[in-house]
C-alpha cells in the first residue's frame, strides 16, 4: 500500500532521485540547493534604487538548510522554495514601509526633470550639440588665424559659412551701456540690420577687426564650455532613464498594489506558500 509520504514525493516528480542513503552522502547533498541556486538569477534585484545583496539571500537559504536538514534533492528544492518565499515576503514588507515607493518617486522626479525626453530624443540633442562643437572648433581656428572678415553679413571659408550678423548680436548683448530700446530690439524683436549692428559694435569698443576677433574667441570658448556641460548633463539623463527602466522592469516582480488589501493578500499568499512547503517537507522527512 502506498504511504502518504510516497504519494507526496510522486506528486513532485517521479523521475527525481531520492538521494543517497548514507550519512556522508546526505551531508553532501544537503548543500545542493545553495550550490545550484536555481531561483537566484531572476530573484535578486541587482541594480536600481532597491538593489539587493545576493549574499543575504544565500545566508537565508543556508540558515534554512541548517534548520530543516534536507536529506535529498527533493527536500532541498522544497527548502529553497521556502527561502524564495521568505525573500519575497521581506521585499513586500519593504514595499509596505515605502522604501520602493520613495525610490520610484525620486527616480521619476529625475526622469521628468528634462522635459520628459526619452533617450532617442536625448541622443538627437547630443548629436546636434556635438556638431555645433565641431563647427565652433573650425570657426575658432579661422578666427585665430585672422582669416575672418566682418564687412559683409556672411563669411565663407574652410568649408563653413558664418553669419556675421549673428556674431554681432553675440557681441552687442555683452555691451553694458546699451539703451533700453536697444536691449528690447536685441532680446525681443531681433530686427537689427547688419549695418546697424556693425555701427553699434564699432561705437562700443569694437572698432577694429582684431578687437572683434578677440571678443568672438572669448564668446565661442564660453559657448563651447556650456555645450560640453550640457552634453554631460544629457549623458547623465540617459543613464537615469536607463535606471528608471530597470526599476520599472523590477517592479514587475511585485504584483501591482494599488491598495492595502492587495498588499495584505500578497503577504498572505506568501505565508501560505511557506506553511504548505514546510508541512510537505516535514511529511517527506517522516516528522508528520
Amino acid at each position: 500500500m502506498t504511504t502518504e509520504k510516497q504519494i507526496i514525493a510522486n506528486q513532485f516528480n517521479a523521475q527525481l532521485s531520492t538521494g543517497p542513503i548514507t550519512v556522508s552522502g546526505k551531508a553532501i547533498i544537503a548543500t545542493n540547493a545553495i550550490k545550484h541556486g536555481i531561483f537566484t538569477k531572476d530573484l535578486i534585484l541587482s541594480s536600481g534604487s532597491e538593489c539587493e545583496n545576493e549574499d543575504d539571500y544565500h545566508k537565508i537559504l543556508k540558515n534554512l538548510n541548517d534548520c530543516l536538514s534536507p536529506s535529498n534533492q527533493l527536500e532541498s528544492l522544497l527548502v529553497e522554495k521556502i527561502a524564495v518565499d521568505f525573500w519575497r515576503l521581506r521585499r513586500t514588507i519593504r514595499f509596505e514601509t515605502g522604501n520602493i515607493v520613495k525610490g520610484i518617486q525620486s527616480l521619476l522626479k529625475e526622469v521628468y526633470s528634462y522635459g520628459n525626453k526619452n533617450n532617442e530624443e536625448i541622443d538627437e540633442e547630443i548629436h546636434h550639440k556635438e556638431n555645433l562643437l565641431e563647427w565652433n572648433a573650425t570657426y575658432i581656428e579661422c578666427l585665430s588665424k585672422g582669416e575672418v572678415t566682418f564687412d559683409q553679413p556672411e563669411w565663407k571659408g574652410e568649408n563653413i559659412t558664418s553669419d556675421i550678423i549673428d556674431d554681432f548680436y553675440m557681441i552687442a548683448k555683452e555691451i553694458p551701456s546699451l539703451t533700453k530700446d536697444q536691449r528690447e530690439r536685441l532680446y525681443c524683436t531681433g530686427d537689427f540690420t547688419f549695418d546697424e549692428l556693425y555701427i553699434l559694435v564699432q561705437k562700443n569698443g569694437y572698432s577694429e577687426s582684431g578687437m572683434i576677433t578677440e571678443k568672438l574667441l572669448e564668446l565661442y570658448f564660453k559657448q563651447n564650455k556650456c555645450l560640453e556641460e550640457e552634453i554631460q548633463g544629457l549623458t547623465k539623463k540617459k543613464a537615469a532613464n536607463k535606471e528608471s527602466n530597470k526599476l520599472l522592469c523590477m517592479l514587475g516582480m511585485i504584483p501591482q498594489m494599488d491598495s492595502t488589501d492587495k498588499v495584505l493578500k500578497y503577504e498572505r499568499s506568501l505565508q501560505k506558500s511557506i506553511y504548505q512547503n514546510l508541512i510537505m517537507l516535514k511529511r517527506l522527512q517522516g516528522l508528520f
